[in-house]
């Protein structure tokens, strides 16, 4: 998987966390992925950065996201360093943006510029609500795509209130993810025919594809959101999250009544199943729950269930979910059969 795209050429002028992540995956498969940044501003400017390591990593020597990266100093407003971005353009395989849309046309580096430039060049055009909607010039963030993708009136907290989760699900999951996915489509796409082409990447419509299932069980199947939402971030009992005795929390995902049944064996609670096969012991299935899991610390429930199929697992942090450091690409699927050793 290391050397899958040896060969590939990215130039990244993204500067957010969908494109810098979509072109960081892609060095992780073995391209050549040289990031362009301002000169002018090296750093992307959070507000409370001061005082959040995440928003102050970013562009440091702790930011993962410029990993097997080499950095290119040009100022695109520059007549010269557009020139020189274009020079370079003629030998590369990929090129990805995240501007508003029709900057890159602004700054005379559209797709028409582009392709005359390198026909077989796939330039990936990432933006929050897309092209051609009446708000695509609109500023935003994952939060606000979220909310328009309706995806946030999914995740509520126990006042109802719409909770923004850690930036996941827009950035990485719906513009990062599906970015890699498109590019390498993209090159499969131009392995067979020589051309290259020119992807339309919303991160809102992004979320909305990943709202399939959900979107096809409710709209189509007729039925209200308010019928089962929160089922999944904490309404259903046996899919939540539990305080234990020493503070720290244990994470209970138990849909099939094969694993609930397993809980309730573990918990000598076999009244467990019967509550929780319709929605109104689910009260009472909750209570139970949280009386019973905050009795014990959580490294006796964690020695309890490893051995067992009842979805129940320590919630770690960072540090304990990332002993030996950032994961690669090559370590989330493998090296992949039939591949060299290195």
């Amino acid at each position: 998987m290391k050397t899958a795209l040896t060969g590939i050429r990215v130039i990244d002028i993204s500067v957010n966390a969908p494109g810098p992540f979509s072109s960081m995956v892609l060095a992780d498969m073995g391209a050549e992925v040289v990031s362009v940044v301002n000169p002018l501003q090296t750093k992307p400017e959070y507000a409370g950065a001061a005082d959040d390591p995440m928003l102050a990593g970013r562009g440091g020597p702790n930011d993962a996201l410029a990993r097997g990266k080499s950095r290119l100093l040009l100022n695109l407003k520059s007549e010269t360093d557009r020139a020189d971005l274009l020079e370079r353009v003629g030998s590369a395989d990929v090129f990805i943006s995240e501007m508003r849309p029709r900057k890159l046309e602004a700054l005379g580096l559209g797709w028409d510029v582009l392709k005359s430039r390198n026909s077989r060049l796939v330039l990936c055009e990432i933006t929050g609500y897309g092209r051609d909607v009446p708000h695509a010039a609109r500023a935003g963030h994952d939060i606000n795509y979220l909310a328009f993708s309706g995806a946030l009136s999914l995740i509520r907290d126990e006042h109802n209130k719409p909770v923004a989760p850690q930036n996941l699900i827009g950035d990485y999951a719906a513009g990062g993810t599906l970015a890699v996915s498109a590019i390498l489509a993209a090159l499969l796409e131009r392995a067979r025919t020589g051309q290259g082409q020119h992807i339309h990447l919303s991160i809102a419509d992004g979320i909305r594809y990943l709202l399939s299932d959900i979107s096809a069980a409710t709209i189509l199947g007729g039925h209200s959101e308010e019928s089962w939402r929160g089922s999944l971030s904490g309404g259903m009992p046996t899919y939540d999250t539990y305080s234990t005795s020493d503070g720290k929390w244990i994470a209970v995902g138990a849909l099939e009544p094969k694993f609930i049944a397993e809980i309730g064996r573990k918990l000598g609670w076999v009244e467990l199943s019967s509550l929780m096969e319709r929605k109104e012991g689910w009260p009472e299935a909750k209570r139970g729950l949280a009386e019973r899991l905050r009795s014990r610390p959580l490294a006796e429930w964690t020695e309890l269930f490893a051995d067992s199929d009842a979805c129940v697992t320590p919630v770690l942090s960072l540090a304990e979910a990332h002993p030996f450091g950032l994961p690669h690409m090559a370590d989330v699927v493998g090296q992949g059969q039939g591949a060299a050793e290195e």
